[in-house]
């Protein structure tokens, strides 16, 4: 959701807490609400005390704001006063952030229907007094819709003022104190400024919170602050997605910080502990088809799962859609020359009306039906019978890893690669086309040789059908953690010897190509491994946007076909690892070109 903070004064009203370097500051320039981009659906008033502003009122209820989710930053004295809130309702405010250092009555807020926000200013003489106020309204009805924490930053503050911050292990613990509190009691929660604290300086107090270090790092990259590299970067696991840290922080703290490693990051749970940063959610998406192919369509039934990976970029809070809706979604996507139906999720096995919606996809008549799915359930083989009796024709199984701790590990589900397992046994003897979906991260791409070689003595061919869908972990989604991001170069080696195996052994493989993320050009141009997937090229609706290619591309002999590498890719590890390549590609003269960007 897009989101734009007015600052109608220079400071934030947090800084003012603690002690600022600045007197009475001066109210800022009335902002220009029409230049605002009309595609921000959040305004947030902001800096010091807006209400004080004298434009305040005439800009809360300007017209051109009416359709946008209004919400005012503001200490709580300033809506202490009689009849503020009120007019705050009145004017259209629905968010309401209360900054405090835990010696405010609140109550009147709480009880005023806005969507109140309480922010808790962190710093030394009131630590007892802000978890004590954490408790009390963790604990009061109503309750605030969330808790976020407040750490100033130094640069903002006078020498002299410095010395009442805490440092940033003390404000992990601190922080993460309040962070429990909230979550047991069902609010909301997280960092008012998402800087927060750097993993690398907390010590392992957030490491149960790990969504706040990826808040950070996004915030960090936006904004593209000059930020400074310490002796801890060099062997931490978040080297390509941290820049360093604050030059503020580093001069009032110092340098010292502990290198994160890769199984810590790969081991925080992402999970949205807010709403302020909202990620849409898009559950149906029709797919090109350059190759050939019948039109493929994929539709989410729900985004809630019951594994819970790191790389996974689908938001884990969203409930299962409406049957009814579900229902329509298909036949309008039938009717749109639709032929191949894939259920996905989160975790399609979850929706209680899976069974039903197979069986509309059969009536209406789809060529294939396909579900993407961990197998958890289906390792009941009764419950992947109904599905195969309702219509299923195909169905994509997520493995990740061959040993069966690390693959638990990886999915935070005890016992889950066993079940997994039953259900690929299942689904074979049935008759099924079972594909393993196996994502390539840091964590496990040198395992790639040994999990073919696995798959093809644990799933011979007598046993019905097996292949292998490749695809690098990718930050397709807000949601990722780019961190678990392997580089093309680093797995190359390992990609090519498990293939080889696939070719030897008569494994069928895809996936890499077209959205799967790994271009020809990163084996070297050798056609070899894509020659039977050249027709999979499948291509969402924006995939210009989330794709892309190098100038240097256009000599490329696969380029027409070819459609690039992600973005988000680009982003965090460049595009040096683009590489032309000649080659005879006539045989690709039976594929339509991928679309020009």
């Amino acid at each position: 959701m897009r989101h734009a903070r007015l600052m109608l004064f220079p400071e934030s009203p947090v800084h003012g807490f603690v002690g600022t370097a600045r007197g009475l500051a001066e109210p800022n320039p009335v902002p220009d609400v029409a230049a605002l981009d009309p595609a921000v659906e959040r305004v947030t008033f902001a800096g010091g005390s807006p209400l004080a502003h004298p434009a305040f009122w005439e800009l809360a209820t300007d017209s051109r704001l009416t359709n946008k989710i209004l919400g005012v930053e503001t200490p709580a004295a300033a809506v202490a006063e009689a009849g503020v809130l009120s007019r705050l309702k009145e004017a259209g405010i629905a968010e309401l952030f209360v900054v405090t250092r835990g010696n405010d009555d609140l109550s009147v807020a709480l009880e005023s229907g806005l969507r109140v926000y309480v922010v808790l200013v962190a710093e030394r003489r009131g630590l007892r007094a802000l978890l004590s106020t954490a408790d009390t309204l963790c604990g009061r009805a109503p309750r605030p819709h969330g808790l976020l924490v407040a750490l100033a930053r130094p640069r903002a503050l006078a020498p002299e003022a410095r010395a009442r911050l805490l440092p940033p292990g003390a404000a992990a613990e601190l922080s993460a104190r309040v962070f429990d509190r909230a979550r047991r009691a069902g609010m909301e929660y997280g960092f008012f400024d998402p800087r927060g604290v750097s993993p690398c300086q907390s010590g392992g107090a957030l490491d149960a919170f790990g969504t706040v270090f990826h808040q950070r790092f996004r915030l960090l990259a936006r904004q593209e602050e000059a930020l400074v590299r310490v002796p801890a970067c060099d062997g931490c696991s978040l080297a390509d997605a941290c820049g360093g840290l604050e030059p503020d922080v580093v001069e009032t703290f110092g340098s010292a910080a502990r290198p994160v490693p890769l199984e810590t990051s790969m081991g925080w749970k992402l999970r949205p502990i807010h709403s302020l940063d909202r990620v849409d959610y898009k559950n149906a998406s029709p797919f090109q088809t350059p190759g050939g192919r019948a039109p493929r369509t994929l539709l989410r039934v729900n985004g809630h799962c019951n594994m819970s990976c790191s790389f996974c970029f689908v938001d884990r809070t969203v409930p299962d859609f409406a049957t009814a809706e579900l229902s329509r979604t298909i036949e309008q996507m039938y009717r749109q020359g639709g032929r191949h139906l894939v259920l996905s999720g989160g975790e399609p096995t979850l929706h209680p009306d899976l069974p039903e919606l197979l069986a509309l996809g059969k009536r209406l008549g789809f060529d294939t039906i396909e579900i993407q799915t961990n197998g958890v359930r289906a390792a009941d083989e009764a419950y992947a019978r109904s599905l195969v009796q309702a219509g299923l024709t195909r169905a994509t199984m997520s493995l990740h890893s061959v040993r069966a701790e690390e693959s638990d590990r990886v999915t935070r589900l005890p016992g889950g690669f066993d079940k997994t397992v039953r259900a690929i046994d299942n689904f074979r003897a049935l008759g099924i086309s079972t594909q393993i979906a196996h994502v390539i991260t840091k964590a496990n791409y040198r395992e790639l040789p040994q999990t073919v070689r696995w798959l093809a003595e644990r799933f011979p061919e007598s046993g019905g059908h097996l292949s292998l869908c490749l695809a690098i972990a990718q930050g397709i989604s807000d949601l990722v953690y780019t961190w678990v991001v392997p580089t093309f170069t680093e797995i190359e080696p390992f990609v090519r010897a498990a293939l080889d195996d696939c070719l030897e052994q008569g494994v069928g493989f895809g996936g890499m190509i077209g959205q799967g993320g790994y271009p020809p050009c990163m084996l070297r141009g050798d056609l070899r491994y894509y020659r039977a997937v050249l027709d999979q090229v499948f291509l969402s609706e924006d995939f210009a946007d989330q794709f892309y290619k190098a100038e240097r591309c256009t000599a490329c002999s696969f380029e027409p076909y070819c459609v690039g590498v992600r973005r988000s890719y680009v982003e965090t590890h460049g595009d040096a690892e683009l590489r032309p390549f000649r080659a005879d590609v006539s045989e690709l003269s039976r594929l339509k070109p991928v679309p020009a960007s």
